[in-house]
């Protein structure tokens, strides 16, 4: 057998997330595989513009220009986790229930052997497997959402399973004390009233982007992620693409003009999974509504700068003071 030369180009072989290993959790072993990455190519609940169901493909493709390595945080990904790709959820177009429960019961595979899912949406109902398989898992989980809406809607339409319910899903049947909620960046005239009265009735806490801007997101994040994991045993992290302005993520649904500023989002997600994390999705990239493609690299963003923060137990997010700043100060010594 001849070896396969590796190739100069980023963008080849198969489309695996970071061109990590591919592996099938149904038949292959799991407890060497730290993170697993799965797509939920799913999105038949959308109100709005739709397409997320090829967000998971896109978030892969967009991945192949990352490498382990973070500058940021220099750190190698590659020396904390053994990452590998574990597919898609098998979904059943039109049907929330049992495309949730198939995902439901991967992600819980994954929990069960101490993998970490990373799950690629799809549309924001998939977030419903994702905590329900961690909360299978463990006591007393909590959740922190970084989104433009507050997403705790009971139902639309007499639809329970909608990517405007996950957090209300979240409490009522993953068992999320809405104390250890925290929602981060809401903002926009898209948000109904009654979901934020529905959330501060709850004592979910609320940070909207202004006090993103205003106070910083570092500050703001840290005290998110002290308020979700308060007394819990394990967080969740779920990453709305649409909280970013609509310049840096046009593909999705519902576009925030005026959102958050992606360095801002950086620094919440470093400040969030420096606390420690167990699960992690980002969700409503829709890429045929974005033909740069800018979108999909902004969620391949997010998951490595989550993972890597995860890894060392501290942000280095653009603007908070990076290790690749301290290390770069050394040219001009």
């Amino acid at each position: 057998m001849v070896d396969r030369p590796d190739g100069a180009f980023l963008d080849t072989g198969i489309a695996s997330f970071m061109n990590t290993e591919t592996v099938d959790p149904y038949a292959d072993p799991l407890e060497d595989v730290d993170v697993g990455i799965v797509g939920f190519p799913f999105d038949s609940t959308c109100i709005s513009r739709s397409g997320t169901n090829v967000g998971p493909r896109a978030i892969r493709d967009a991945s192949a220009q990352t490498r382990t390595y973070h500058f940021e945080y220099d750190t190698d990904l590659a020396d904390h986790y053994r990452v590998a790709d574990c597919g898609d959820v098998p979904t059943v177009p039109g049907d929330s229930e049992t495309s949730l429960a198939n995902g439901t019961e991967l992600l819980s595979m994954l929990v069960e052997t101490g993998t970490m899912p990373v799950l690629l949406g799809g549309d924001h109902s998939v977030t419903v497997a994702g905590i329900r398989a961690l909360a299978e898992h463990a006591d007393d989980p909590g959740l922190v959402l970084v989104d433009t809406h507050f997403d705790t809607a009971d139902d639309v339409a007499g639809q329970r399973y909608n990517h405007c319910c996950p957090i209300a899903r979240a409490v009522d049947e993953a068992g999320v004390d809405p104390e250890n909620v925290s929602i981060i960046g809401v903002t926009a005239p898209t948000n109904p009233r009654f979901e934020m009265e529905t959330a501060i009735d709850q004592g979910m806490n609320l940070y909207t982007l202004d006090e993103v801007i205003t106070r910083g997101a570092p500050t703001v994040a840290r005290e998110a992620a002290d308020a979700a994991s308060a007394g819990t045993d394990a967080l969740y992290l779920t990453l709305d693409i649409d909280v970013l302005d609509a310049g840096a993520a046009p593909g999705t649904g519902v576009p925030t003009n005026g959102g958050m500023l992606a360095r801002e989002f950086l620094q919440v997600i470093g400040e969030v999974a420096a606390h420690g994390i167990d699960a992690l999705d980002v969700v409503e990239v829709s890429p045929g509504i974005d033909p740069a493609g800018v979108t999909a690299r902004m969620a391949t963003r997010a998951v490595v700068d989550a993972l890597a923060a995860n890894a060392v137990g501290e942000s280095h997010a653009p603007g908070t003071g990076t290790a690749a700043t301290a290390n770069c100060r050394r040219s001009r010594e």
